[in-house]
């Protein structure tokens, strides 16, 4: 029966991870089945917020829904992260392991970093007489780096040497930290025998940097590394450095989770030897497979170039389309045809799932929209399978990769990477079976780039939504909530013309507030403002849409009505009249509101001016209510 194996890694370490998947797939073909990579790229020195946002993609699956788990807790780049999830998999009874770090109660496959350590640094002493080592290490907290170091103290020590306190250095895995050592030896002027880095990621930065300065590697001083990775093969000199076995490691690890599904339970530790390659960098010659792995890397790096020029063109060309969309259904359409053009990168079957919620209500703060994380409901805006874009479709947090088939004998793997604006995740990309992406290490810029883009797509759809709030603000009366004279001025005319074009009859009224004067001076103008907004009130009720109530002036108002003829002003007149009555009935008010209402009818078919129908309601209702005061016996005033 088809299974399915949830993998956490880190994309950082993409040699080791595919190396390791070769031996993951080799065992899992055996008995079937297919592989769910969620990938980060959380880093030591980066943001913290950022990182964030890149491990909560190991909070996106429901470990229930896998039959096995396998943590890659040494690469995850947060241990507490590597341990969390262990641990979770342990309580709900789920197959686990964790790669390269030892945990309490939970099956591992670790690396012996002490065979290649010891084997590289005998090497550098008896082979190439180095006495004085500076070591580089990862973090003071990393098991891998601490049992890296450990091992060069002793072999050191066995041969009569000593790694001083002041000679271990930690460079967080990354490249800034080794330069700024490299600068230090260069403005003492003084080197050690030998720089053996905790990882080559450290030792290529300080080779680099080194060479900057105009003294050269291994002549000047040895550079070591560790992980053997594609970039230290392909530099020059090539990288002495130490091979992890991970497509052993990745075999082994799969057949522990499997021995767990039969009924071990049992935390079986194993440990697979890493070997030292040595190269150039500490100082060999004459290495037929270094020269050879240089010339194959030239005989392709006009192809790289050529494929990074095309992926940036083509991130370049969705950047440009979103940058002036302020719709997510414009986005949406306009995903999909961009990838249907260009899919080369992301290989036959890819999926863009998104919470819709971030893009269509821009104006939330992301606080407010991922306070629990993941949402349960997401869209899937990209779906690229079978050679074309499939129509748009739901998914759930727990479907993870929409349209997925347990496909007996046949053997997937799915990488699924984070989309997040920092800490809040408002989605995820799934790529399927090593797509040139992967393979050509160009995965972390482009979802860096990604993600800028959506970003600035609601960035557009805040401002945009902040402007149309501002309009609003802009065009409205603030007491009664009716539009303004600016609205009118702006909104009325196309209201007209468009009535015209359609040939309908258009409704013009005009309302006023009797006896205004005499609620102000008798009750005062608290009671006045509660006449305009009672009247405001009743015009609301009318309004159709596409209609315009406007407050033109002090207690006066207007009526425009598009497709209104002689009957329905009628029925809108008796409307706000019978709406004030109830109002005067229900005891709220120690006075009557009443108004005048005078309209009149657009002639469809005789072009005019609309300011003249306007004159001209406001004449009949100005005669109505002379008719009102002249029968009460009251002046207008």
């Amino acid at each position: 029966m088809k299974k399915k194996l949830a993998v956490f890694a880190n994309g950082f370490s993409i040699d080791s991870l595919l190396n390791a998947l070769k031996g993951i797939r080799q065992f899992a073909a055996e008995k079937d089945f297919d592989i769910f990579v969620f990938m980060s790229f959380a880093s030591y020195s980066e943001n913290r917020f950022l990182n964030q946002g890149e491990l909560n993609i190991y909070n996106l699956p429901l470990l229930e829904d896998f039959d096995g788990v396998i943590v890659f807790s040494n690469h995850l780049n947060s241990n507490e992260t590597a341990v969390s999830l262990c641990k979770k998999a342990r309580e709900q009874k789920i197959p686990v392991v964790s790669i390269g770090m030892p945990i309490e109660d939970i099956p591992s496959v670790c690396i012996s970093n002490e065979t290649g350590m010891r084997e590289l640094v005998t090497h550098l002493i008896e082979e190439h007489g180095v006495k004085r080592i500076v070591f580089l290490a990862g973090t003071p907290d990393h098991v891998d780096s601490n049992a890296r170091l450990e091992t060069t103290k002793a072999v050191l020590k066995e041969h009569g040497l000593e790694l001083k306190e002041e000679d271990i250095r930690y460079g967080d895995w990354g490249n800034t930290l080794a330069r700024e050592l490299v600068q230090e030896f260069v403005k003492k002027k003084e080197f050690p025998d030998a720089l053996v880095c905790a990882n080559d990621i450290m030792a290529l930065a300080a080779a680099t940097e080194f060479n900057h300065f105009g003294y050269m590697v291994p002549d000047d001083m040895i550079i070591t590394g560790f992980d053997n990775t594609a970039y230290g093969r392909n530099y020059y000199p090539a990288i002495s450095t130490v091979d992890q076995n991970y497509k052993e490691i990745g075999y082994n690890s799969c057949k522990l989770i499997y021995e767990q599904i039969e009924g071990d339970t049992s935390p079986k530790k194993i440990m697979i030897p890493s070997i030292f390659s040595h190269a150039e960098s500490c100082g060999c010659k004459d290495l037929p497979w270094c020269v050879e792995m240089r010339l194959d890397y030239c005989r392709h790096s006009y192809q790289k170039h050529m494929d990074s020029s095309a992926l940036e063109m083509y991130e370049r060309i969705l950047r440009s389309r979103i940058a002036d969309m302020t719709d997510y259904e414009a986005l949406k359409k306009e995903m999909q045809v961009h990838y249907s053009r260009n899919n080369h990168f992301e290989g036959k079957e890819f999926y863009l799932v998104i919470n819709p919620e971030y893009f269509e209500d821009a104006v939330a703060r992301e606080e407010e929209l991922f306070i629990n994380g993941y949402k349960e409901q997401l869209e899937v805006i990209v779906a690229f399978k079978d050679g074309a874009i499939q129509p748009y479709t739901k998914t759930t947090r727990r479907e993870i990769v929409p349209h997925y088939e347990k496909i007996e004998g046949e053997q997937h793997v799915y990488y699924i990477m984070p989309l997040h604006y920092f800490q809040y995740n408002y989605g995820y990309m799934i790529l399927k079976d090593e797509p040139p992406i992967i393979l050509l290490d160009m995965l972390n810029p482009y979802l860096e780039k990604l993600q800028q883009s959506l970003k600035l797509l609601r960035i557009n759809l805040r401002l945009d939504a902040l402007n149309k709030d501002l309009t609003r603000i802009y065009n409205r009366d603030p007491m009664t909530g009716l539009f303004n004279r600016l609205a009118y001025e702006e909104m009325a005319v196309t209201l007209y013309e468009k009535c015209m074009q359609n040939k309908q009859p258009m409704m013009v009224m005009f309302v006023d507030i009797n006896y205004m004067k005499r609620i102000n001076d008798r009750y005062g103008h608290l009671h006045g403002d509660n006449a305009i907004k009672t009247v405001a009130g009743s015009i609301k009720y009318v309004l159709k849409k596409d209609w315009i109530g406007v407050r033109f002036g002090g207690d006066e108002f207007l009526i425009i009505g598009s497709n209104c003829n002689e009957e329905g002003a009628i029925a809108v007149r008796h409307s706000i009249l019978a709406f004030l009555e109830l109002k005067n009935n229900d005891g709220s008010q120690p006075y009557e509101i009443s108004a005048s209402c005078g309209y009149v009818i657009t002639d469809p078919e005789t072009p005019g001016n609309l300011q003249d129908y306007v004159k001209e309601a406001d004449n009949i209702m100005y005669k109505i209510k002379q008719e009102v005061h002249a029968r009460d016996g009251i002046s207008r005033y």
